[in-house]
């Protein structure tokens, strides 16, 4: 892996320790990073490297701006706007206008599917929108199982099944034909019911590429640590139990994104200030106690990759030298672009850059590269 050339100037659009929960940023499937700077929402096409040209301004009565997703495939030019005030907005990149917007009060975060925008809540509860409604209801039955603020989303490439995690470490997976209960066979049996439990709160969630039905879960922690834990959905049982894999890999570092690749078995996450440790004790020659500064841990704000399904370390890379709060893959599975609120930046890293590799346990190229 190495660092691309690529750096944008991002602003926040919070302050304090929101800032750094804070990235309205997303990667449309026509390589077209869109983003935000205040309440503007601004574009920059990767593939033509014009400008960057700005898509639109919110209005203060509409909130803050909290973030953005651009739709997929079946809607390229197209890119939803959430605020604090829990204003949905429509885009349409091409045209620069807003073809709808529904109120979802406390939207926490969101995930397209489709035409579909899934939306979870502070209060928990999830809804489905149709974007092709002006103004839309919700299409599907709403969602209330957690009880907890909605933290993360992330539907399968079928876009059958999504997974949603909430601030109290709970892990549930449906699947949109059934979409009021969730599916039982995978996680661990709590309160006699199956589910994903974390210590911490969910912050990143990751379904695999090339095994549909693999999901990767990870977590941030108020003593700043994160576990990544991996999971097979469905059947009678979790596969994990199975598996002679190790299924958890516990770090000293809180976890805020994750993401498969789609060119080699393996698995990156990105992770925020980690725990630090207390320096040894040294002293000057004359016997007065030097005060070393603790020493921070090896993964905090940086870029680990992990194979799969080993979970072996491959490599760790420091990201920033502050808070990395989260990170996006690109289209075509090469790159990543590191979202650091801090430092007003969004750096764009090239990842496994030969596309042309089977999907076997890969190692690092003499470049840094991962290939």
């Amino acid at each position: 892996m190495r660092v691309g050339k690529v750096f944008i100037d991002f602003f926040a659009t919070a302050t304090g320790d929101e800032a750094a929960k804070t990235w309205p940023v997303s990667w449309s499937v026509n390589n077209v990073l869109v983003f935000g700077r205040g309440n503007r929402v601004h574009y920059k096409n990767l593939t033509t490297n014009e400008d960057v040209a700005q898509l639109c301004k919110l209005k203060e009565s509409v909130g803050d701006l909290r973030f953005l997703e651009c739709a997929g495939k079946d809607q390229p030019n197209t890119v939803a706007a959430g605020t604090s005030t829990g204003c949905i907005q429509i885009w349409d990149i091409s045209a620069k206008k807003n073809t709808a917007a529904w109120q979802a009060t406390g939207a926490s975060v969101m995930k397209w599917n489709g035409h579909m925008v899934t939306v979870g809540l502070q209060k928990g509860t999830i809804k489905h929108y149709d974007s092709r409604t002006p103004k839309s209801k919700e299409t599907i039955k709403r969602v209330t199982r957690h009880q907890a603020k909605i933290t993360s989303l992330a539907w399968n490439t079928e876009g059958k099944l999504y997974a949603s995690g909430d601030e109290t470490g709970v892990v549930f997976v449906w699947d949109i034909r059934h979409p009021g209960v969730p599916v039982e066979q995978v996680g661990d049996m709590v309160q006699r019911r199956r589910k994903i439990q974390h210590t911490g709160a969910v912050t990143a969630l990751a379904w695999c590429p090339w095994q549909t039905k693999i999901l990767a879960t990870g977590d941030s922690t108020p003593e700043k640590t994160g576990t990544i834990r991996v999971w097979t959905v469905g059947g009678s049982t979790s596969s994990m139990y199975q598996s002679p894999h190790p299924d958890k890999i516990e770090l000293d570092a809180p976890v805020t994104s994750l993401h498969f690749s789609s060119h080699c078995k393996e698995i990156l996450s990105t992770h925020g200030p980690g725990k630090t440790t207390p320096a040894p004790q040294t002293y000057t020659e004359d016997l007065q106690l030097i005060e070393n500064d603790p020493i921070p841990s090896p993964y905090s704000n940086s870029v680990v990759v992990h194979s799969y399904p080993s979970l072996r370390h491959v490599v760790t890379l420091p990201g920033a030298n502050s808070n990395i709060a989260g990170s996006l893959l690109s289209p075509n599975g090469q790159k990543i672009v590191l979202a650091v609120p801090e430092e007003n930046k969004l750096k764009i890293w090239d990842v496994w850059a030969r596309p042309t590799l089977r999907r076997t346990a890969s190692a690092l190229s003499i470049d840094g590269r991962i290939r």
